[in-house]
């Protein structure tokens, strides 16, 4: 009677546990207003939306994306600022930050999208171009008098749908803007809650019957470490995670490691993966993938 007591305290130990690990991926859609303070911007997002830095200082810009996840829908705001850096002398393909640069970024798109149309009009004061592709649409908002633009964007063909455009009239550009900070972000993207009930079970390994597949929106790089830079440390951090189908990114085991911070630099880009989940009859569902990042001193 002992055994089978201490048997049933571990199983919901063991239950209570899991839980709760699925519970720290997701958050509750809980539409506010959300501000990047430095940069004077706040909009609209679903919830705690991650940060990706990028940096091209050979073009003297920098690039911050914020991304939040809900309902099948990424929302997306960018900030493209002119670099403090100076401009080494390695780089071949020198450009400055002027009028020009707004262009480039449209050009850009319009690559990415596929897509020469675009259409212009005024929000909020504000001059926007809108682009439009396949399954993204783009707002841009050109502030070069403070040396930067701004793009909001959506994963989805509705751009009329009612909460994408709430999202884009929320924008708002002024000096000491009310919101929430978003500072650095989530460390993770977060998922729906309530979350589906056992993230493993509801794991799908295989292909088969795939109707549509899953789609990745945004996979940051791993930085690469000053400390693996001086050991001249190359080489493939594996690992595996798990995609869960309220749009969270799951359990993450790493399947090979390297030292001098790499493996922990690697996981926590696999964290910001963000992604659209797979369906299956019109249904969302887990998978588990490999995923790799590759480190080279050049």
């Amino acid at each position: 009677m002992l055994k089978q007591i201490s048997i049933l305290v571990l199983i919901f130990i063991f239950n209570l546990c899991a839980f709760a690990q699925t519970e720290k991926y997701n958050a509750p859609i809980k539409w506010e207003r959300y501000k990047v303070g430095d940069k004077d911007v706040s909009v609209l997002f679903p919830k705690l939306p991650i940060l990706i830095q990028s940096s091209n200082v050979c073009i003297e810009q920098e690039t911050n994306k914020y991304a939040a996840y809900a309902e099948d829908v990424v929302y997306g705001l960018n900030i493209i600022y002119k670099s403090k850096k100076d401009v080494p002398n390695y780089c071949q393909d020198k450009r400055k930050f002027d009028k020009d640069s707004f262009e480039g970024g449209i050009k850009e798109i319009k690559s990415f999208l596929k897509t020469e149309k675009e259409t212009k009009f005024s929000l909020n004061n504000l001059e926007i171009v809108k682009v439009k592709g396949e399954s993204f649409t783009y707002w841009l908002i050109n502030d070069f008098k403070n040396k930067r633009w701004f793009e909001l964007w959506v994963t989805t063909e509705d751009e009329e749908n009612q909460t994408v455009k709430s999202f884009v009239e929320s924008v708002k550009l002024e000096k000491n803007t009310s919101g929430i900070e978003i500072g650095g972000g989530s460390d993770r993207t977060l998922g729906d809650a309530p979350s589906i009930p056992d993230e493993e079970k509801s794991v799908i390994k295989s292909d088969k019957n795939e109707i549509i597949p899953m789609r990745i929106i945004l996979k940051p790089p791993a930085s690469y470490t000053d400390a693996a830079r001086q050991a001249q440390v190359q080489g493939t951090v594996r690992v595996k995670i798990v995609f869960v189908a309220n749009g969270a990114i799951g359990t993450i085991i790493v399947v090979n490691s390297f030292p001098y911070g790499l493996t922990e630099q690697a996981v926590a880009a696999a964290k910001k993966i963000v992604f659209i989940p797979p369906k299956r009859n019109k249904i969302n569902y887990s998978v588990v993938k490999i995923v790799d990042y590759s480190f080279s001193l050049y």
